[in-house]
């Protein structure tokens, strides 16, 4: 490892040699507070700042700060000298060695959109913006690139109304790409591929709408009556469970909820796992069936699977070895699952975190949206132990805070709740 240090090290040094001094016009990240940072680092960010780049590599070959701090900080080098790949090589390096490196997401981000990459760009300011919400320059770039590529995208749309269908719907699903939040977008692709019959199409569409507006009643009918079509009558229970929230004892509503909860009867599954649908709260062991259920086809173990003592009987018993197995769910010390205890918010949202590590583990590419206001949990301390988990969840918009702006972490989940989780999750993944 040493060696390998040295060397790229020597690369730099060559890379970097005789050059004059430089007018930093990029954005410099202010140093993280809290961190062990030591002179030579510090000094060398003073010197990037006034334009002298090799006095800069200087003082970060002499730092003895973290290596992806010092990956970083030489990304920053090359890239004051406008060498943008060494420069990227850099930043990823950076963050291979520690993901969480802001300096060096930053970098990678604004290289992406220095050379024109805009939806990559934007993707990489996105995921920024999940980690620092509060980061007022990332915050700008992001609503920059979003504003500007959503207005040129629907000025194509509207030139190619009724002129040419394809690239009209092109220009539409580019504006929504950038602005997932305006909903009208959304909506208006729904309901262009809904009229054509395209339902396979329209229902991520008539999901992301109903994600935005819980409320939206039309929404929730339309998308029941597909989930039914497409024989996905644990969805289409859930959704008109939505409805009934709204109208609470409609007879057409009750009347659909029976006659779907007939046909739902009739699925080859367990019956354990149908009664979930109907249930006020989930046990560890549904939670496990939930997830192995929904996400099948990504749990892809490579190493032998989990010994757990206290599974046997189980009609989850596969799911819970998988998750399990994979990191997502934890067994006990002693080998036990307790599978009959009923996780609380908090603990979903560890499980949560656990999941999308483990997609991300396994190379699929989430995309989630960041909120137009951080949303602040009222009844939730920085001192959590789960706080961390807690707050990108809801900065990824995949738990929401209730109506009184409260987190609630000790109140145990529903099954619509753990759906609608995972439903996020499972949409987010790009390229499925």
């Amino acid at each position: 490892m040493k060696a390998m240090l040295l060397a790229a090290l020597v690369l730099l040094t060559v890379a970097c040699g005789g050059v004059r001094p430089v007018t930093v016009d990029f954005h410099l990240p202010a140093l993280e507070s809290g961190t062990f940072l030591d002179s030579f680092y510090r000094q060398g960010w003073e010197q990037l700042r006034q334009g002298d780049s090799e006095a800069a590599y200087r003082s970060f070959q002499n730092s003895v700060a973290p290596l992806d701090k010092k990956q970083a900080a030489f990304g920053y080098v090359f890239l004051a000298r406008k060498k943008f790949s060494a420069a990227f090589e850099q930043f990823a390096h950076a963050l291979e060695s520690n993901p969480a490196n802001l300096e060096a997401g930053m970098g990678r981000a604004m290289i992406l959109e220095l050379e024109g990459r805009t939806p990559e760009a934007f993707r990489a300011y996105g995921e920024l913006l999940l980690r620092a919400p509060a980061d007022a320059w990332i915050k700008l770039k992001y609503e920059s690139i979003r504003a500007d590529a959503t207005q040129a995208h629907l000025l194509e749309a509207e030139q190619a109304q009724g002129q040419d269908d394809a690239r009209y719907l092109r220009a539409l699903e580019q504006a929504s790409f950038y602005s997932p939040d305006m909903t009208a977008i959304t909506l208006q692709i729904a309901e262009h591929h809904y009229a054509r019959g395209d339902l396979q199409r329209s229902l991520p569409r008539y999901e992301a709408v109903q994600e935005k507006e819980p409320h939206n009643e039309a929404v929730l009918l339309k998308l029941a009556a597909i989930y039914e079509k497409n024989e996905k009558f644990d969805l289409a229970i859930v959704t008109l469970d939505r409805l009934l929230a709204l109208k609470p004892g409609d007879p057409f509503l009750e009347s659909e909820k029976k006659r779907i909860r007939d046909r739902f009867q009739e699925v080859s599954l367990p019956e354990k796992f149908k009664r979930i649908f109907f249930k006020s709260e989930v046990n560890r062991e549904e939670l496990a069936a939930l997830i192995g259920f929904y996400f099948d086809r990504h749990l892809e173990l490579d190493r032998a699977p989990e010994i757990l003592t206290d599974i046997d009987g189980s009609f989850a018993r596969e799911q819970i070895i998988k998750t399990v197995t994979a990191g997502i769910m934890r067994a006990r010390p002693d080998h036990s699952f307790q599978r009959f205890a009923a996780p609380d918010r908090a603990r979903f949202a560890v499980t949560l975190q656990a999941l999308i590590d483990y997609l991300k583990g396994k190379g699929r590419v989430l995309r989630f949206t960041p909120p137009s206001e951080t949303p602040v949990a009222a009844d939730l301390s920085p001192l959590h132990k789960e706080y961390a988990a807690i707050t990108l969840l809801l900065n990824s918009q995949v738990l929401a805070l209730d109506a009184g702006g409260l987190f609630n972490p000790t109140r145990v989940v529903s099954p619509s709740e753990v759906i609608y989780a995972l439903k996020k999750i499972f949409n987010a993944i790009e390229d499925k």
